[in-house]
């Protein structure tokens, strides 16, 4: 029996509280909350409450989504007993104190799972398994509101786990119209098999927007996310052998079956080190 502890904000943890207890292996060992908000009854989770050191030794696995109420010593002590967890939000962790627990969790054999919900889509998981390369990406994300601080580096984190690699140049422009009330962003990122990826994100019109077009020889490929429309080479793809898998799912089967995840902690490190280059770069737009 696999007992989980929860660390965090429960009501934002509920959803994937609720999948892990229909998990036969699994119990539910406590939880170490802050934030949380009167929920009404017919949702409200009863679960023990610990500090987070007592209920740190009780569980053998975690959910946590405040990584700031964890000192980063002592998530390194966590990683060294191999307590593993799945990231649900993105750890406030600098590229330094992310290498560090990647050589800390290979030497444990420590599962850290970072969030990926974009990767989970069945046509995107297609794509990841029939991509021809090298390939160029065309990525649009636009929302009718400004997207979230977090939207780049899902986009980045998902593209990750399509090309296996970390880009070798990056380049990236922003423009913002107060007149249109918009903001257009873009990336170009490329990498040494010759792939290139271009992202246009941002805030434009009354529809939102998220399309992957690739391009290869022999293979275009479409896919409209909102619209519910895949294609290649103009023939609709068969997503069927593809379920849209839920995260807590594959945290606890990945350490059921004792195998990496897809998305480790090595892999946010690599992103947030092309995430700062990309950063630095769009600085230069801010002021205009």
């Amino acid at each position: 029996m696999l007992k989980l502890g929860l660390i965090g904000d429960i009501q934002m943890l509920e959803p994937f509280i609720k999948k892990a207890m229909k998990h036969p292996e699994v119990y539910i060992a406590g939880k170490s909350s802050v934030g949380t908000r009167p929920q009404p009854a017919g949702s409200r989770l009863t679960i023990t409450e610990f500090n987070r050191v007592e209920l740190i030794e009780r569980a053998d696995a975690f959910l946590i989504n405040h990584f700031s109420l964890l000192p980063f010593q002592l998530l390194c002590e966590m990683v060294k007993k191999s307590k593993h967890f799945f990231a649900t939000t993105y750890p406030e962790l600098s590229v330094d104190e992310c290498t560090q627990l990647t050589k800390l969790a290979q030497e444990a054999q420590t599962i850290i799972q970072i969030a990926n919900p974009f990767y989970y889509l069945p046509a995107i998981q297609w794509l990841g398994q029939n991509v021809l390369k090298p390939a160029f990406v065309e990525v649009s994300y636009f929302k009718n509101e400004p997207v979230g601080a977090d939207t780049l580096l899902q986009l980045l984190l998902m593209l990750k786990n399509i090309t296996g690699n970390i880009p070798k140049k990056t380049s990236a422009v922003s423009f913002n119209s107060t007149l249109a009330d918009s903001v257009f962003s873009n990336l170009q990122l490329e990498f040494g098999d010759g792939s290139v990826v271009q992202i246009n994100y941002g805030k434009k019109g009354p529809q939102n927007v998220f399309k992957v077009n690739t391009y290869a020889h022999n293979q275009f490929v479409e896919l409209d996310f909102l619209k519910g429309h895949y294609s290649c080479n103009n023939s609709p793809i068969d997503l069927s052998p593809f379920k849209k898998e839920l995260e807590t799912d594959t945290f606890l089967n990945t350490l059921a079956q004792k195998k990496l995840p897809v998305t480790t902690i090595e892999d946010y490190s690599s992103v947030l080190q092309a995430l700062h280059k990309i950063h630095l770069k769009l600085d230069r737009f801010s002021s205009m």
